[in-house]
């Protein structure tokens, strides 16, 4: 009787086992971008949708008050300073921290050390940053910045010969009331360009840590999250300043700055809007509607950022 041995292998080739690992590594490499994308849209539509809620949160206190909130507040909502985020608090379900917002100065700053997540776009990994002063929380940072005009407080930008300054670069959400000098109350009806056709919200990544250095407060005096699309008010001078008109010898930044791509290592990044989208960012219009906006769409954002400039502009671009 001839007895047969078995052929049957019990283990891989070399050979075999690095094409399986190849296979592997190319489904790997083709999965990855597919889920980073998928995670960005749900990150971009998350946005998109904090953005609506602040918009029509605006329009519920246009309902109430006939305008729109204003840049800052002193005087005549409350003897506490609150930025255009804390006047709308009740239109989105922060009627507790509107209370606090507005009683005395305990209360005040009780309300301004609360974080509100929805205020930090999810495509920021850093998230929500508080801003401190001697170690203590201050206040905290927010992604979305209401658009005043061509310049953070109204001014008009260099070789624009037909908007200089004040009323024809303003836009919705503009001034600051501080119980002597008021400014602009702007209705709906005043925005002669069209509540679709005007800027509202839009984004700049903030930038949290000391006081003296942080970027876009939800609620500060004077450094609220506001910002112009053609802005001469700098935030930084230098690409390495490490707070407001700080100059310490580094690479200067642009004198006015426009839409487009940044980074939160350059400091002259956070004169102007950007976001962490690719390709451009996410803005609220005076109609409630939110758009995506390439950067492609710098100068476009100009006309678009005045309520009342007379421009004809597409924000369809």
């Amino acid at each position: 009787m001839r007895l047969h041995c078995s052929s049957r292998r019990l283990a891989f080739t070399l050979i075999e086992l690095l094409v399986v690992i190849a296979i592997i590594a190319i489904l790997i490499g083709l999965l990855v971008p597919a889920v980073q994308k998928v995670r960005e849209a749900a990150a971009r539509a998350k946005c998109q949708s904090s953005l609506k809620q602040l918009a029509l949160a605006c329009h519920s206190f246009h309902d109430n008050y006939k305008r729109f909130p204003v840049a800052v507040d002193r005087g005549n909502l409350s003897t506490q300073w609150l930025g255009w985020i804390a006047q709308i608090l009740p239109y989105f379900e922060q009627d507790t921290l509107y209370g606090l917002m507005t009683g005395d100065a305990t209360t005040f700053a009780q309300g301004r050390m609360t974080p509100i997540p929805i205020l930090i776009c999810p495509s920021d990994p850093r998230g929500m940053d508080p801003i401190t002063v001697g170690g203590a929380i201050y206040s905290w940072t927010t992604s979305y910045s209401a658009i005043t005009g061509l310049d953070r407080w109204g001014s008009g930008y260099p070789g624009n010969a037909a908007s200089p300054v004040a009323a024809p670069a303003e836009g919705i959400i503009q001034g600051k009331w501080d119980g002597t000098t008021r400014p602009v109350f702007v209705k709906m009806t005043s925005v002669i360009d069209g509540l679709s056709n005007t800027l509202l919200i839009g984004e700049l990544p903030p930038l949290g840590g000391s006081y003296t250095g942080a970027v876009s407060y939800w609620n500060s005096n004077n450094h609220d999250a506001i910002i112009g699309v053609a802005n001469t008010s700098l935030i930084r001078i230098t690409e390495t300043g490490l707070s407001r008109n700080h100059i310490d010898g580094g690479p200067p930044c642009p004198s006015v700055a426009y839409f487009g791509p940044g980074d939160v290592t350059n400091m002259c990044h956070y004169n102007h809007i950007w976001s962490f989208h690719p390709g451009g960012a996410n803005f609220a219009f005076g109609d409630g509607s939110v758009r995506f906006l390439p950067y492609s769409a710098s100068q476009l954002l100009i006309p678009l950022a005045t309520r009342a400039g007379c421009e004809v502009a597409d924000p369809n671009p």
